[in-house]
């Protein structure tokens, strides 16, 4: 049974670039092709209220995957808001085991305020970052070792409301380890998320917290062409800092992650995912994207299967 679809989901970056985001990928195929492009196209739907006086540090969107996204916290005593995030990334194979990409992400965001008896509401729209990212698969079909990859990423441009505008703002690391028992997939990602010291819109500098996060995911191919996923992960971020000392205590949230993949052509791949609080402070996000191949379709899985089971040498019998 050729099924292997795996769809790994992961707590976070947001920054975001993602070789190694949210899709609906089958375990033979999670690189981009080799000379091949694909398309990776996403939007996010993130929710959060917050009804005590915030902080003057910035609150995260978790996009999955270790990806996440800064966003200024509101400082009125009641805040709901809506935020969209629409990301484009481009990814290209080099080789069978090494890949490169480039993402960007825009943000439209929707906050009504209640202070007392006095409503108001306010709304932005803004290119938010650009990033480019590396993937490569260290292990696979290893006798010994589970399948695995690291990947990478670096924003090249970063414009987080309330920060002035920064190049090589942040960079992003981590690996992915999984096994397959057909139909099922087990999964387990970690990754690592440096920010540096910015400098805030009225002058001042702020020290944003690091970010770690570990999620376990496990896939079942309903079919040939549906994957459905489940899984939780643990984020800790360190405190934001400024020149008096910590806006913030250290953090640590737990998530539930929900996701669906479905094989719409031989071309073009949905997924829909949906990212939690278990524990801890934090908003909902709801992700739907689309991943495409461009140019010519490499072989089908089944052909690719035939030619390694081919090329494995064979044993007689005595």
């Amino acid at each position: 049974m050729m099924y292997k679809h795996i769809m790994i989901v992961f707590g976070l970056v947001s920054f975001s670039l993602t070789a190694h985001a949210d899709l609906p990928l089958t375990v033979d195929d999670l690189l981009a092709d080799k000379n091949r492009f694909r398309l990776d196209t996403d939007l996010s739907y993130y929710n959060h209220h917050r009804s005590s006086v915030a902080t003057q540090g910035f609150e995260m969107v978790d996009l999955g995957q270790g990806r996440t996204l800064y966003m200024p916290s509101i400082g009125e005593s009641n805040t709901n808001t809506d935020s969209l995030i629409a990301g484009l990334g481009l990814r290209y194979g080099i080789s069978d085991k090494l890949e490169i990409g480039v993402k960007t992400n825009a943000i439209y965001r929707n906050a009504r305020h209640q202070n007392g008896a006095e409503l108001s509401k306010s709304s932005d729209t803004h290119l938010n970052d650009i990033s480019i990212s590396t993937q490569y698969q260290l292990t696979k079909n290893h006798k010994k070792f589970p399948d695995m990859l690291a990947f990478g990423e670096l924003s090249v441009y970063d414009n987080t409301q309330g920060l002035k505008r920064k190049n090589a703002s942040s960079a992003l690391v981590g690996f992915t380890t999984y096994t397959v028992n057909d139909p099922i997939v087990l999964s387990l990602t970690g990754t690592y998320q440096y920010q540096p010291r910015r400098e805030t819109n009225t002058g001042g500098h702020v020290d944003l917290g690091d970010t770690a996060t570990l999620n376990g995911s496990v896939g079942f191919a309903v079919n040939p062409d549906i994957t459905l996923t489940g899984g939780m992960g643990v984020r800790h971020k360190w405190a934001d800092k400024n020149k008096f000392g910590k806006l913030e205590n250290n953090s640590t949230q737990t998530t539930l992650n929900l996701g669906f993949a479905y094989a719409m052509t031989a071309r073009t791949n949905l997924t829909a995912n949906v990212r939690t609080p278990i524990s801890g402070d934090g908003g909902s996000t709801l992700s739907v994207g689309l991943t495409s191949k461009l140019g010519k379709l490499p072989p089908p899985l089944s052909q690719k299967y035939r030619q390694i089971k081919s090329a494995e040498p064979t044993v007689s019998a005595p």
